[in-house]
């Protein structure tokens, strides 16, 4: 049972890291001002940062050793920085709820290990 849970919890959380991504891409595109195509630029941009920073400090095969603490920080302000982005943006339920949503799978995941 725990295996399963764990099992779903990880798939959750790669669907929580795609949302993260677009979350990021779309609430940077409304927040920047500018000509449409600069703005799109700023979300792939700021949705590319994002996936870099996870990719080298939180991914399973990160490059860099943070330590679990520091896994969790990062995960922690990338998730948190997005649902504020998206607050910003004019979806403050979309925020809040991929922060509830990251949380309570960060949660699953560490407790089913």
């Amino acid at each position: 049972m725990r295996e399963t849970v764990h099992g779903f919890a990880l798939g959750v959380r790669f669907l929580l890291e795609l949302a993260l991504l677009t979350a990021t891409a779309a609430g940077t595109a409304r927040v920047v001002p500018g000509p449409t195509v600069a703005r799109v630029a700023a979300g792939l941009a700021a949705a590319a940062a994002v996936g870099a920073a996870w990719g080298l400090f939180v991914s399973p095969r990160a490059r860099f050793e943070v330590g679990p603490a520091g896994r969790l920080a990062i995960e922690a302000g990338l998730f948190a920085g997005a649902g504020l982005l998206l607050a910003a943006a004019g979806w403050p339920r979309a925020g809040a709820l991929l922060v509830v949503a990251a949380i309570i799978d960060g949660a699953l995941v560490r407790l089913t290990r």
